[in-house]
């Protein structure tokens, strides 16, 4: 598993439990949004064998997203999950805090789907809950690079937000 940074980043590394070395990239720099795709490939090169799964923001996802082309040239056996709400989230708490209001963070649609149909590979999206651990199964059967999208509502992010700051005072 390889994760970019991001929203999503903090739920993942704060609920996955990993219980083999060697099994998890996880980045915790200066907002290194877009490596998750990369290292994919990367991963998916050192252990051709092994179906890899990476997970970006949507708007990590668009910082190399182009990538995607290396993807399919290299017939790389990666599933790329890309969680959508249009917004550079993370960003938008930490402008909150430091400025009281956020700049810059929005942008538009991006059928991710299609976007990965149209490099080759192949799209899927999730529109239910009830659709995850399916659709999941059938991207990881599937040969080659799969992109798998899923819309998020980041609301509950405060309350994260909230835990991990208790917990560094303790």
């Amino acid at each position: 598993m390889c994760l970019d940074r991001g929203s999503f980043h903090l739920w993942i590394a704060r609920h996955l439990y990993s219980f083999k070395a060697r099994q998890v990239l996880i980045t915790n720099g200066q907002q290194t949004l877009g490596v998750a795709l990369p290292w994919a490939i990367a991963a998916s090169i050192v252990r051709p064998a092994d179906k890899v799964l990476s997970i970006s923001g949507d708007g990590g996802f668009l910082f190399s997203a182009m990538e995607l082309e290396t993807a399919v040239r290299l017939k790389a056996n990666i599933v790329h999950m890309v969680w959508i709400d249009g917004t550079y989230d993370m960003v938008a708490a930490q402008e909150k805090l430091k400025y009281g209001r956020t700049s810059g963070i929005d942008f538009g649609p991006v059928d991710v789907v299609k976007y990965a149909e149209a490099f080759g590979a192949k799209g899927l999206m999730i529109r239910t809950p009830d659709e995850i651990t399916p659709l999941l199964k059938r991207a990881f059967d599937l040969p080659g690079p799969v992109i798998v999208g899923v819309h998020v509502d980041y609301r509950d992010n405060v309350k994260l937000f909230e835990m991990v700051n208790e917990a560094s005072i303790h």
